[in-house]
């Protein structure tokens, strides 16, 4: 139970990071918040999620696909 707890926790923690690293690298960039990042990631866990649900792909498979 408390594994799975800390596993959850380390899992979200990295996405947040993810996305505040991608926000963080736009602004140093172009010196202006691009917030397209929460719908890029939205659509690929969609598509992941249609992948593991529609084509029976394994959890690792279906999130590598969408990125490519």
């Amino acid at each position: 139970m408390i594994a799975q707890l800390v596993w959850n926790g380390i899992l979200a923690g990295s996405i947040y990071a993810l996305a505040a690293l991608g926000f963080a690298v736009i602004y140093r960039t172009v010196r202006f918040f691009h917030f397209a990042h929460g719908a890029v990631y939205t659509f690929g866990a969609y598509m992941a999620y249609t992948l593991i649900v529609l084509a029976h792909l394994s959890t690792v498979t279906s999130f590598f696909l969408p990125v490519r």
